[in-house]
């Protein structure tokens, strides 16, 4: 046996145990709270009052992470290069991302911490195994992060088709409701 074939067979199994380990991460963190956010109550209240959610190319921090999203498009129906692909439910959008560590200490992103949501309040979690096959050599699907470094590739979802993406959710663990990034 050549000692690439063991090198292929030894990167497709770290790969695939990675993407256990975030399906398993995935339940653990399903059924939680919505996180439906709303303007307020008030009646009388204007659009000019309702705080705008930061665009495209402008840095949010949410914990020890800053998030710059730096594009998004749609990504068609299939990711990675053979034997390494995947086909979506729908369709892919993809999320160019920067995730930079601003905190004192090393941290861990994994995708799941992002959701998608439409314009019918509608939400999707990342897709883990899309974003490594999708990344090549820029992987932001999982990364532990040392202060002032930072990962940067692309994240995928899969949607719907007809689905039109709105804001990304953006947070630093599985157990806060996030901080949208706006997609127009």
């Amino acid at each position: 046996m050549s000692s690439r074939s063991i090198t292929s067979r030894s990167t497709l199994a770290v790969a695939t145990a990675a993407v256990a380990v975030i399906i398993a991460l995935t339940g653990c963190s399903a059924g939680g709270a919505s996180g439906a956010v709303s303007g307020g109550s008030s009646a009388d209240s204007s659009a000019d009052e309702t705080p705008t959610a930061p665009g495209l190319n402008v840095p949010v921090t949410v914990g020890a992470f800053e998030f710059t999203a730096l594009a998004a498009a749609d990504a068609g129906t299939s990711v990675g290069t053979a034997p390494l692909t995947q086909t979506a439910q729908g369709t892919f959008f993809q999320l160019d991302l920067k995730i930079m560590n601003v905190g004192d200490a090393p941290e861990t992103f994994i995708v799941n911490y992002l959701k998608l949501e439409d314009a019918d309040g509608k939400t999707y979690n990342a897709d883990a195994s899309a974003s490594l096959y999708a990344g090549g050599d820029a992987q932001a699907w999982i990364a532990a992060i040392n202060p002032g470094n930072a990962v940067q590739g692309p994240i995928l979802f899969d949607l719907p088709a007809g689905a039109k993406p709105v804001k990304l959710i953006v947070s630093d663990s599985m157990f806060n409701d996030g901080t949208a990034i706006t997609l127009d």
